[in-house]
């Protein structure tokens, strides 16, 4: 028992001999002395970084080297100062000639950059090989002022508070960057890759949410005659190097904001704003597109004249295109909006020059488009052209909605004027649809119809207004007038529509006895096939007939000549196919004999006619009484048919769209086709 309480004493004061020893060890290395000043000035030494007269401390306990509110000169043109520097150093790196770092902590540091030094002069010696070997730089609670001494007006770049920025060398002439803000109002992240060779930054800066009057404290937007609110996020991305400095593109957006131009007092409030296209560079920022959702526009004054003058101040930032959804109201009459669910697309061609278009419901009712370009500068120059679209003609009075005898209530129409150089306005209204409800017709409907409407299912009239005339009577004019010119002229209007060169043509003259189409009734075919592409409520009536008075005459001779090869045939005793040509002497006197048997007669009338006038006249009878052959005559009149039905199949028509009549044989005939409108 006595044995064991002397060995407990004995280990007992061994532990309070080496706490002693330790703690009279640490004393004496976390005063100053000439153990931290050979710390220090080994680090110095080993980093190329020049730090200034700072308290410092060692524990050799934990083997943390504290540097309290030091200042560093890392490099020319970046400063740094800090409440503390943490360093873990190894008690055993003090005997040695390197000291190996893998961690260093900054506490609330302030970090001072000017761009226009870097670069401009050689870093620190052994500057970037401690970047390279020491592992992670870890900055709590700090910020950062970036400078550009050189630049014109300000020098001030970018002035940001931190929660938290981490260095760290994970390759090669490369640190990783990230760096992290987060508070009640702001929240953002942004890491990178900065490249100690090239001295450049690559990174992503992504803003959850940040006041957009920080953003323009920052410089990023400027707004000297006006005022800007909402929450801004965005993801952005982030170039920087010495060459072409700092470069910020990606798309943003903010909700819940508002923009109120002083110079011009146009005042926009909207829910969502979308920014695509975001540019910051040469310290100007840009947008390619604007999109307000669910805004509300406030004008005093005419609207466009407003607009212009916007456009024509100074802006937050340039912007090529404009798009606005919600409403524009009038700051002078708050009851009722000038247009509601509207639209307005912008595209800034100048400063206080822009292209316009605008979809809305006017005063709550009408559906108004207006389109054009405003010119503060040149007002001559600007344009405005006004249209209603999708019209219901049923809004309209019966006597306004009438024409022709029929009521086109459940009609509807697109109207689009423009102001003429000569006074009045032209421009055409599109029917959309057609409905019309005869009264006392005074024309075919169902044919205007057919002839007018194309694939999309509307028809357009051109519309001449004159000065001071109504828009609506000048249409009811013109519509009135178009129709009756259509159904007059058909083939002129449809060759027209088509963009054919020559007019259309309901008769097609092919060779006689022959279904062979010649070169223009080709020409016609095809118009017809075009024709039917661009009007879907047409088809094609056609009738093909064969003639006697002309078909039938250039047959016969066709059958006279098989018979006159097979009779010389059985004389010469060949067969028919290897004879090519009968003598002429042979020939006549083959159709003599034909002449006189079809006259029942054995010997040949001598008289004072030659021979070959004898022939010629024997010839031409046989011709005309030439027995005809019915089943032939049918089938070339079938064939002309087919010929025309296949052509036209070939140039894209449905057979649906083809109404063939039976052919037929006639006695006489204007043409061998004629094709007529279907409707």
């Amino acid at each position: 028992m006595q044995t064991q309480q002397s060995a407990i004493r004995f280990v007992l004061f061994v532990v309070i001999v080496l706490v002693i020893l330790l703690s009279l060890i640490s004393v004496v290395l976390l005063v100053p002395g000439r153990y931290t000043d050979q710390l220090l000035q080994q680090i110095e030494n080993q980093t190329g970084v020049e730090v200034l007269p700072v308290a410092k401390e060692y524990s050799f306990a934990t083997g943390e080297f504290l540097l309290t509110n030091p200042e560093l000169r890392i490099s020319p043109g970046i400063t740094l100062k800090s409440e503390s520097i943490g360093l873990n150093v190894a008690w055993t790196s003090l005997w040695k000639d390197k000291i190996e770092l893998n961690r260093i902590d900054f506490r609330k540091p302030r970090i001072f950059i000017d761009l226009a030094i870097i670069g401009q002069k050689p870093p620190m010696p052994n500057l970037y090989q401690f970047l390279r070997e020491t592992g992670r730089f870890v900055f709590e609670e700090g910020s950062m002022k970036v400078v550009n001494t050189e630049q014109a007006g300000s020098s001030s770049v970018v002035n940001i508070d931190f929660n938290k920025m981490e260095l760290a060398t994970q390759r090669l002439d490369q640190i990783d960057v990230e760096m992290v803000n987060e508070s009640e109002s702001i929240n953002w992240t942004l890491g990178g890759v900065i490249d100690l060779n090239e001295l450049s930054l690559s990174g992503q800066l992504s803003i959850d949410k940040m006041p957009l009057s920080e953003v323009t404290k920052q410089g990023f937007i400027h707004c000297s005659e006006c005022s800007l609110g909402g929450t801004l996020s965005s993801d952005l991305s982030v170039e920087w190097s010495t060459e072409t400095g700092m470069e910020l593109t990606g798309t943003a957006k903010v909700m819940e904001g508002l923009y109120q131009n002083e110079s011009s007092g146009l005042d926009i409030r909207w829910n969502e704003l979308l920014a695509d296209g975001f540019q910051f560079k040469n310290r100007e920022g840009s947008v390619e597109d604007l999109s307000f959702r669910d805004g509300q526009l406030i004008v005093d004054g005419r609207l466009l004249e407003q607009v212009a003058k916007t456009v024509d101040s100074p802006l937050p930032v340039a912007v090529k295109n404009i798009e606005f959804n919600g409403t524009i109201q009038s700051a002078r009459s708050k009851d009722r909006a000038l247009f509601s669910e509207s639209r307005v697309e912008l595209e800034v061609l100048n400063p206080g020059q822009f292209a316009y278009q605008l979809n809305g419901q006017w005063q709550e009712r009408v559906p108004v488009f207006m389109e054009g370009q405003m010119d503060l500068k040149n007002p001559v120059s600007s344009t405005l052209n006004m249209s209603a679209r999708d019209v219901d003609l049923s809004m309209l009075p019966a006597s306004a909605r009438s024409i022709a005898g029929y009521d086109l209530a459940g009609s509807r129409v697109n109207l689009n004027l423009a102001s003429s150089a000569g006074g009045g306005a032209k421009g055409k209204v599109v029917f959309s649809r057609l409905k019309a409800k005869p009264i006392k017709p005074e024309l075919n409907i169902n044919q205007v119809k057919a002839l007018m409407t194309n694939v999309k299912g509307s028809f357009s009239i051109n519309v001449s207004a004159r000065g001071g005339q109504s828009p609506l009577t000048a249409a009811k004019e013109a519509t009135l007038v178009t129709w009756k010119n259509v159904l007059d002229q058909p083939m002129s209007y449809l060759s027209q529509r088509a963009g054919l060169s020559e007019s259309l043509s309901n008769n097609m003259k092919l060779p006689a006895g022959k279904a062979i189409l010649s070169k223009d009734d080709q020409i016609q075919l095809k118009g017809w096939s075009r024709v039917l592409q661009i009007r879907p409520e047409l088809n094609l009536s056609i009738e093909a007939v064969a003639t006697r008075d002309k078909d039938w005459p250039t047959m016969s001779k066709a059958e006279l000549e098989a018979d006159l090869v097979e009779l010389y045939s059985a004389i010469s005793r060949s067969k028919p196919g290897e004879i090519k040509e009968i003598p002429a002497d042979i020939r006549g006197q083959l159709i003599e004999q034909m002449y006189l048997r079809a006259h029942n007669r054995k010997l040949p009338e001598i008289g004072s006619d030659s021979q070959d006038k004898r022939v010629k006249e024997a010839e031409q009878w046989l011709l005309r009484n030439w027995p005809a052959n019915q089943e032939k005559m049918s089938k070339l009149a079938a064939d002309r048919l087919m010929a025309v039905e296949e052509y036209l199949k070939r140039e894209g028509v449905k057979n649906k769209r083809i109404l063939s009549a039976s052919p037929a044989v006639v006695e006489k005939a204007e043409s061998a086709v004629e094709i007529k409108l279907a409707y």
